[in-house]
């Protein structure tokens, strides 16, 4: 490889879209922009008001390379590294200049207070093709995450050399000594903060300069493109024929998501997971979470009520919703052997959040803590756990149940916590899409409650590093599995003729459990856990109706999505009832009142019966 012969992307949100060389570098958007200002908002509310920087850089770079393809977003960004990807012969490197402003970590910690998950009460979602993530949400460390992930996975060349330039920095520090960069040549690095630069090396990045760049940096990129290509000229045929093969998979080569997602990540990233733990790392801090107090008491009490509206909330907040009802669970005294304190049940609830997937509409963070809160309230309706708020008057007059009395503390505890990771890594497809395909995913389940048994695997290794305790309970873990795997429905019927012989049997027993063998009795127990978790599953439909109508509209959006994939790639429809008319009201009433009426009414009033107190998520109130 020739020196300096090498694509380079630079990424920078204050540039414009251009291909820049050395013979027409005068004539560029860049060398316009830095003889004027522009007061356009950019990057986190920065003006494009640093054209001389940016020109200053690509001047630099353009002295040892010999053309530049500058970009301004993390879209642009991936879509040209896809592109590149695929047109690279010879080993032909890409280097990644990924800007990241000096204080990102503190503007996304101010931004973190906005919602992520998508909700119904926001702009309603346009009917598209499956877009990749906003910019806004991969730029930066993000987008370098992003990156190095794809490149661990196998889903993009080593021939990417992702590099950080940081941009922002306060000119006082310009005058600090700086620490040295760990590439082969030292380079500077313009960092004076150790954890910073040791970060972003943690987080993927080949090496770490500082905005504007000097001629040294330049030589160093080169040297880096260099000693990428001879490493990788040994094993990079093999990646290609594996990239061409993909050509005639069912999942081609498109790069957005979920396609690349269900390629390949979710079982990669799975076994990754299972077999070299050691190799997980992350940077969680609690104190990331930010909730005013006076919201943080609104939070508590709203999951004490059947109103509760996910929608109402932010991620934090729902955060701190699930906190708090975790926290109730565990001051029985029964359940001491797994209790934690509030930063490490928070560290918990952050990973566990992070495992979902923020392009998915419907089964996101959002609808795990509407599935917890509605069990949370079952439980405590039928006495299994203490009345909520805490000192506040069980009700009364409500008949236990032979099946709900089977329910102890340990059982509450495992439900809840089943809750929060039932949909982990959900890829906004169901499982007659991923069978139908015969995806990887698909073939390592051999067809059978596939995406459940991919949250059951996917959310144990967040168990066994953040929740060892519960992760290493075997009964507790058994119980779990069994609860996640209870909200397939395609074993729904299996689940409503077992309830059917459950109240037969208790009929003829009189409604006692007297007699039943211990194994018996634990069997049924069983049965109750998976029924309770599958009403709670699917109860948005029992919400206050402008709640219910909401998760309606989510939901819709999330199927016509899966519609038009399977369209893009000509296959029948694996949807119930066929792909849903977003823009039909009727079409919409239609398609919920056929779901209550088959699923949700029958499945209610048939777990009410069995235990009692559960009633209260039977019926809705729409006052």
């Amino acid at each position: 490889m020739d020196h300096g012969t090498c694509n380079v992307i630079y990424l920078d949100r204050r540039a414009d879209n251009e291909i820049v060389r050395r013979d027409n570098i005068s004539r560029s958007l860049a060398s316009r922009r830095a003889s004027a200002v522009s007061d356009t908002p950019g990057y986190f509310h920065f003006a494009k008001s640093d054209g001389g920087e940016i020109h200053g850089n690509l001047e630099t770079l353009l002295s040892i390379f010999q053309e530049i393809h500058v970009v301004n977003s993390g879209a642009a960004c991936l879509s040209k590294i896809s592109h590149l990807n695929e047109s690279s012969i010879d080993h032909k490197p890409t280097v990644v200049l990924i800007d990241v402003p000096y204080d990102e970590e503190q503007r996304w910690k101010r931004l973190s207070r906005e919602p992520r998950t998508p909700s119904p009460n926001a702009t309603r979602h346009v009917a598209a093709v499956i877009e990749p993530e906003m910019p806004g949400d991969i730029y930066g460390m993000h987008l370098l995450l992003h990156v190095s992930s794809e490149i661990q996975q196998h889903s993009l060349s080593r021939l990417i050399v992702p590099v950080v330039v940081v941009s922002g920095q306060d000119e006082r520090l310009a005058s600090l000594p700086v620490l040295q960069s760990p590439s082969v040549l030292g380079s500077q690095a313009g960092m004076t903060d150790t954890m910073r630069l040791i970060r972003y090396l943690d987080a993927g990045a080949v090496d770490v300069y500082s905005s504007p760049l000097h001629k040294d940096h330049v030589h160093s990129l080169a040297v880096h493109a260099y000693r990428v290509h001879k490493e990788v000229a040994k094993e990079e045929p093999q990646f290609l024929v594996n990239r061409r093969s993909r050509k005639m998979s069912w999942v081609g080569v498109n790069e957005q998501k979920p396609y690349a997602y269900l390629r390949e990540a979710m079982v990669s990233g799975l076994l990754q997971g299972i077999c070299n733990p050691e190799n997980v790392t992350d940077s969680i801090n609690p104190n990331d979470v930010n909730v005013t107090p006076a919201r943080q008491q609104i939070v508590a009490e709203a999951v004490g009520s059947w109103s509760f509206s996910a929608h109402d909330f932010n991620d934090d907040e729902l955060l701190l919703g699930a906190l708090a009802m975790l926290q109730h669970a565990l001051t029985m005294p029964e359940l001491q052997d797994w209790h934690m304190d509030s930063d490490e049940l928070l560290i918990f609830l952050l990973a566990s959040r992070t495992a979902y997937n923020e392009f998915v509409l419907y089964h996101n963070f959002r609808h795990v803590v509407d599935v917890l809160q509605a069990l949370f309230t079952f439980l405590v309706q039928i006495g299994t756990l203490p009345p909520y708020p805490p000192g506040s008057t069980p009700q009364s007059g409500l008949p236990h149940s032979a099946i709900g009395n089977l329910l102890k503390p340990f059982d509450a505890l495992t439900l809840l916590i089943s809750a929060i990771g039932h949909d982990v890594g959900h890829p906004g497809v169901n499982n007659a899409f991923l069978v139908a395909l015969n995806s990887p995913l698909a073939q390592l389940y051999n067809d059978r409650s596939v995406l459940e048994s991919f949250h059951c695997a996917a959310y144990s290794q967040i168990l066994r590093r953040y929740w060892p305790s519960v992760f290493a309970d075997i009964g507790m873990r058994k119980l779990m599995i069994n609860s996640i795997l209870a909200t397939d429905m395609g074993l729904h019927f299996k689940y409503m003729s077992d309830l059917g012989n459950l109240q037969d049997k208790l009929a003829h027993n009189n409604f006692t459990t007297d007699g039943w063998s211990v194994k018996v009795c634990e069997e049924y127990k069983d049965l109750a856990c998976g029924l309770l978790i599958k009403c709670a599953d699917i109860s948005n439909v029992a919400r206050r109706f402008h709640v219910a109508a909401q998760w309606a509209i989510i939901l819709t959006d999330e199927f016509s999505h899966q519609g038009m994939m399977e369209t893009e790639l000509g296959i029948p429809t694996c949807l119930f009832g066929g792909p849903p008319e977003r823009d039909n009201p009727i079409k919409m009433a239609q398609s919920q009142i056929g779901f209550m009426n088959i699923f949700a009414r029958p499945l209610f009033e048939a777990v009410t019966e069995s235990l009692g107190r559960s009633d209260r998520g039977a019926e809705r109130e729409d006052g």
